[in-house]
């Protein structure tokens, strides 16, 4: 109980510094120190800028962002409100406004829920339009740096001092589906067959997932056109220094490793067979052993930019183990040194690297974020980075009610400390308790959520998922060439 207390600054900062004035005004300062330096928005057109130039020049500049009910701040916590409510439309964050949900947002004055008069969602529609994405961004990375303090203090087993752990993060890329308009058919190009196009825009997202907390440290996403390797080396160049990589085999490629040795960071990822046979040059290799060697890049092998094509010091691992009766061959490569990461360790970590699936199945499934109902490649940004958002606060609070349990954070569900944090989070936004009451309720409650404990032989099950059939056809391109197929078969 002493170390949740001893916690309760550090979840306190992580979740409330978003929404305060102090945050929110140091992010409006810069942004618009930058939209002077370059005259408009970041990422607007050229002719934009040219005629936004323009008007700053007929007009002064305000000192604030803009002046409506919907602000930075109050637009900011609906949208992680919509992504942590189980009804996620327009229509429920405008009833939870006109009921005080986020009446700690606005001025002492005159509560916003009294300011509220109409039922439109419009006015919330376009402030989510208004919001820019970079302040999303700059949230996710304040949260991460807040994420990164709360784990550096996890306790030790007999409270032994030990060194700064670090940071591990949790390579993997996924796909998210967009119902396909012609805005998103241009950013995100459908995939096509004999047939056509196709009637829904997949995007490509890269994510890095801290392997202690389960939060994203790190993301990316993009066109499906533009690999994930591709992806990870910017993943790479912005995270900070000595930083640890773990990827399955999709990132066990000479580029990556490059590209984490020229920033001063290390990969651990797997190696497929034959690659594993290549680097090992012919020789035979026992299970358990350790090989240093010399990653030269092939002809075949793309270099990030600035990347130079030269071998790559590392350590080439093959064990097999087994598990569930089954046999299990793993070729690693790393650039760990030896001294300070046995082999052990390094298996170990790398069977962490599972756990990157379950949290893509909690972003998915949890957030709903499998599609993304938009219209404009804008927002389909902005959804992406809001739900990653969203799913770490829950993380973040995951972590900081964990501790004290004998299995951490994996024994908490996190479905149930999702709801308990929609709870508290209504709560807080009307103001009816005080933050260290608040926090302090938040985590015990969380802590309570506890996954039941299962057989550690329970067999695993099969990816399939039940469908039911329904006795409409699958509409497939425009409803106005569907409409046309159908007054053809009815005049027939």
């Amino acid at each position: 109980m002493s170390q949740s207390l001893a916690r309760l600054p550090l979840v306190l900062e992580v979740f409330t510094l978003l929404f305060s004035n102090q945050w929110m005004g140091r992010w409006q300062k810069k942004w618009h120190a930058q939209k002077r330096l370059t005259g408009s928005r970041p990422g607007r057109p050229a002719r934009a800028q040219d005629s936004q130039q323009k008007k700053n020049q007929q007009k002064p500049a305000q000192g604030r962002f803009y002046e409506r009910i919907f602000s930075l701040r109050v637009t900011l916590w609906y949208l992680i409100f919509q992504r942590l409510n189980f009804d996620q439309t327009l229509a429920a964050v405008v009833a939870n406004l006109r009921e005080g949900g986020a009446d700690r947002l606005g001025r002492r004055r005159r509560k916003l829920s009294r300011r509220v008069r109409s039922t439109k969602t419009s006015a919330y529609n376009q402030a989510r339009q208004r919001l820019p994405l970079e302040l999303l961004q700059e949230a996710l990375a304040h949260l991460r740096q807040g994420l990164l303090n709360l784990v550096a203090l996890a306790p030790t087993p007999g409270d032994r001092p030990r060194p700064v752990e670090r940071t591990r993060q949790l390579l993997d890329g996924s796909t998210l589906a967009l119902l396909v308009s012609p805005l998103l058919a241009a950013a995100y190009p459908p995939a096509s067959n004999q047939n056509g196009a196709s009637d829904w825009s997949l995007v490509r997202i890269v994510v890095g997932f801290c392997a202690r907390s389960g939060a994203v440290l790190s993301a990316l996403e993009g066109a499906m056109q533009r690999s994930e390797q591709a992806m990870a080396w910017t993943l790479i160049e912005a995270a900070s220094a000595f930083t640890i990589w773990i990827g399955d085999r999709n990132f066990g490629v000479w580029s990556v490793a490059a590209q984490a040795v020229r920033h001063r960071q290390d990969v651990l990822v797997r190696l497929t067979q034959a690659r594993a046979a290549k680097l090992a040059l012919g020789q035979p290799l026992q299970s358990g052993e350790d090989r240093l060697i010399q990653w030269s890049p092939s002809g075949r092998d793309q270099a990030p930019l600035g990347t130079e094509r030269s071998a790559v010091s590392g350590r080439l691992i093959y064990v097999r183990l087994q598990k569930n009766g089954q046999w299990i061959h793993l070729w690693l490569f790393t650039t760990l040194e030896s001294k300070g990461y046995p082999v052990k360790l390094l298996v170990s970590w790398y069977g962490q690297r599972w756990q990157a699936e379950l949290h893509f199945r909690s972003v998915k499934t949890q957030m709903k974020m499998a599609e993304l109902d938009v219209c404009t490649p804008e927002m389909a940004r902005k959804e992406f980075y809001t739900g990653l958002l969203a799913y770490s606060l829950v993380r973040a609070v995951m972590w900081g009610a964990g501790e004290r349990l004998e299995g951490g954070v994996k024994a908490i569900s996190f479905s149930q400390a999702r709801r308990v944090l929609l709870e508290r989070f209504q709560a807080w936004g009307r103001g009816v308790m005080s933050l260290d009451d608040w926090s302090r309720e938040l985590l015990e409650e969380v802590a309570q959520q506890t996954l039941p404990k299962r057989r550690k032989e329970r067999p695993s099950e099969v990816r399939r998922v039940r469908h039911r059939r329904l006795k409409y056809l699958p509409l497939k391109g425009s409803r106005a060439a569907a409409r046309a197929r159908d007054r053809t078969t009815k005049s027939l």
